[in-house]
């Protein structure tokens, strides 16, 4: 099966059922979780995976309703809608109490999709990501116009970013300029998914 050719979250699930026997023990990182279902899909599919989920408050609280069968294997952190935090707040201060190295094996990034935001989370996670681990990008080609982000239905956008930032896909930008360059990955699925191999 060609991954490259489904779905992203898709892809995700038959990459991760072709690299992780069903009862393995890893930890999984996603990163703009919105309702949780893509994370109740890696519970149900792998029983023993523990999962650290990285949204909005608001998404968080519904997500732990939604996967109140699977907290005792879930670890949630909440972030604000406040203008400068994100979970790279909560990204840091996993890195700044956490003595045991790399503690991810797969980091699925599907949050705020722009290079002010995701560019630092591609550096915090590799700081978290076990060698071997793999880093999961969501939508290479997209971008705020055209969005449900477009500035023609939220305005605000406008004045947050530029023209030329409003029209490039950042996600490729973060892939082609920070993923792809470093020798420490191999790409696995073109445009998406890369594995740390040093």
């Amino acid at each position: 099966m060609d991954l490259a050719q489904l779905s992203p979250t898709a892809g995700t699930y038959h990459f991760m059922k072709e690299v992780f026997p069903a009862e393995s023990y890893f930890s999984y990182a996603e990163f703009g979780i919105y309702k949780g279902d893509t994370a109740r899909h890696v519970c149900e599919l792998f029983p023993n995976a523990t999962l650290f989920l990285f949204d909005f408050e608001e998404n968080i609280a519904r997500a732990k309703t939604a996967l109140a069968a699977h907290a005792h294997r879930i670890h949630f952190f909440p972030n604000s809608q406040r203008y400068n935090d994100s979970y790279n707040w909560s990204l840091g201060k996993l890195i700044a109490t956490n003595t045991r190295g790399g503690i991810f094996d797969y980091c699925f990034l599907d949050g705020a999709h722009t290079y002010a935001v995701d560019a630092l989370t591609f550096f915090l996670c590799d700081r978290l990501l076990r060698v071997g681990g793999y880093m999961d990008f969501d939508d290479y080609a997209w971008t705020l116009r055209g969005s449900s982000l477009d500035p023609a239905h939220v305005p605000q956008i406008a004045e947050q970013y530029t023209e030329e930032q409003i029209g490039t896909q950042q996600v490729k930008m973060i892939v082609d300029t920070l993923v792809r360059p470093d020798p420490r990955y191999e790409e696995i699925v073109p445009k998406k998914i890369y594995q740390k191999v040093a």
